[in-house]
Formats: structure tokens, sequence, C-alpha cells
């Protein structure tokens, strides 16, 4: 029993030490930022900037940022759809709460799409911020 307490606390460390791979935090390609960053950008009306909600359609049409496109992440063709998107874009990505938009960030890359915002917050942190959404 003195031998495995060892070994079973070495395995745990390791597993703690180990980055998550649904983060895009040790991901050089993404720049995360919050939703008051997102409404800087979005104001400043870059050319390529594409706004793209990975929400479902039903919270797509509860309220959404404007000009944002609806992708499903969870809808079963969300590969085809951003194969759709432009290569040399800006691709703003948001979900509710971050996690689904976590996910497309990675399949954004796949894809050849380099340069992609993350809004971590989503749009339940754009509605903290009293930020505006359209229906």
């Amino acid at each position: 029993m003195n031998k495995i307490l060892p070994v079973i606390f070495g395995i745990f460390l390791c597993l703690a030490l180990i980055p998550s791979a649904g983060s895009c935090k040790d991901n050089p390609k993404v720049k995360e930022v919050t939703a008051e960053a997102a409404d800087k950008l979005i104001r400043e009306k870059p050319a390529n900037l594409v706004i793209l909600d990975v929400r479902t359609p039903g919270e797509f049409r509860e309220g959404h940022i404007a000009g944002a496109k609806n992708m499903d992440f969870f809808g079963g063709k969300f590969d085809v759809d951003i194969a759709s998107l432009p290569k040399n874009s800006t691709v703003l990505v948001y979900c509710r709460s971050g996690q689904r938009s976590a996910g497309a960030v990675e399949e954004l890359h796949k894809i050849g799409i380099k340069d992609v915002i993350h809004m971590t917050d989503g749009l339940a942190g754009w509605q903290k911020s009293k930020l505006p959404v359209e229906k």
C-alpha cells in the first residue's frame, strides 16, 4: 500500500497539470475578448469581420448581436456551414456562455480561418453589460 500511494499521487499530479483540450487560453491563434471589447471591435467596423453566433436557431431568434450569422455548433452540419466563410475573414465567435464557441474556435482553425476572436463571456456577458440585442 505504501508503494501505491506515490504512484497514484504522481498520476493525479500529471493529470492536473495537463491543460484542458477544449480551452482556447493556450492557443496562440485565438484572441479572447470580453463582451465590451467585442462591442468596441464591432463599432470599429472592420471590413472583413464576420460575427458568428453558434447557438441554436431558437436561441438566435430570442436575441443576438446585430449583424451576426447563425451557424448552430450542434446542428449536425456546422463544418459544412463554416466552410462557406471567407478564409481571410476575422471571425468573432460567441455562444450563450463561451463553451460552445470555444469548441467552434477549433473547427474554424481546422478549415483555415486564422484570425479568430472568441467572446469568452458569450451573449450572457453581452446582455449583462447592457449591450443591445436584435430579434
